[in-house]
């Protein structure tokens, strides 16, 4: 059904929520290999598309390196492995195991992407130079902050006397971008009310009673949250991205040239 309208097909076994547990599937299948096969080695024969999966790692590296090794024999094209465990969903209290991501990269023939404490751009460089990963994911940070692979990141990850400055863009500048592109490509609204929860987190720490207000909402529609977001611009307390100085400076000269 899919296959005219992608260019590859993705397999998601990584998921570890109680929705996928009680669904029987994401992470949950790695109780059950020979299904995990049977499923990679139906989708990459009888599709014209490439198939990839994600995983979690097993507490036992040589688990891992089984789990991936059979993936690529039963036809993966990509393997993108999250380096945690299925019992570890607490990014930030679990660190994720770019060892095993290495281990698991260093075995196969097809391409391996890394996921796992990828929240700034310094990260993706390490990321890369420590697993030699072939590219990386981001899931929880990209959700708060859409510009991450465009240089920037939240006050979180800027440190003292480091050469990130303000960037003249905040996350609620995101939001009215994101939800233009809603209006253009329509998605479920809960979806919409997650995802500015997300990317409006800061904001709402700050302006609780406006994320009350969100909440209260049983109907939502853009030009409310529109609304929304100029009532928070207005409220003050704005909550900057910031980025490195000399892509502010080159950003800057280059809006100067182009308005000469």
């Amino acid at each position: 059904m899919v296959e005219p309208y992608c260019d590859y097909v993705d397999i998601n076994f990584g998921c570890p929520q109680c929705i996928a547990r009680r669904g029987n599937y994401g992470a949950f299948l790695m109780d059950n290999l020979p299904l995990v096969r049977s499923l990679v080695q139906n989708l990459s024969a009888n599709l014209h598309v490439p198939v990839s999966c994600k995983i979690r790692i097993f507490p036992r590296l040589e688990d891992t390196l089984a789990y991936a090794k059979m993936l690529e024999e039963a036809g993966a094209s990509l393997v993108a492995v999250h380096g945690r465990t299925r019992d570890e969903k607490d990014g930030k209290k679990f660190r994720a195991n770019w060892d095993a991501i290495k281990a698991v990269k260093d075995a196969l023939r097809v391409p391996v992407l890394a996921n796992g404490d990828v929240r700034h751009m310094d990260d993706v460089k390490n990321c890369l130079e420590y697993t030699g990963a072939d590219g990386v994911l981001s899931a929880e940070t990209l959700l708060e902050n859409p510009a991450l692979f465009a240089g920037f990141r939240t006050k979180e990850w800027k440190e003292d006397g480091d050469d990130y400055g303000h960037s003249g863009l905040d996350q609620a500048d995101l939001v009215i971008e994101y939800l233009k592109l809603c209006e253009q490509y329509p998605v479920p609204w809960r979806m919409v009310r997650s995802h500015v929860h997300k990317m409006l987190g800061g904001w709402f720490r700050v302006h609780p009673e406006v994320r009350e207000e969100l909440n209260k909402q049983s109907k939502l529609t853009f030009e409310w949250l529109h609304d929304m977001v100029m009532r928070l611009k207005q409220l003050g307390g704005r909550v900057p991205l910031y980025r490195k100085e000399s892509a502010l400076q080159t950003t800057t000269n280059g809006l100067a040239a182009s308005n000469a």
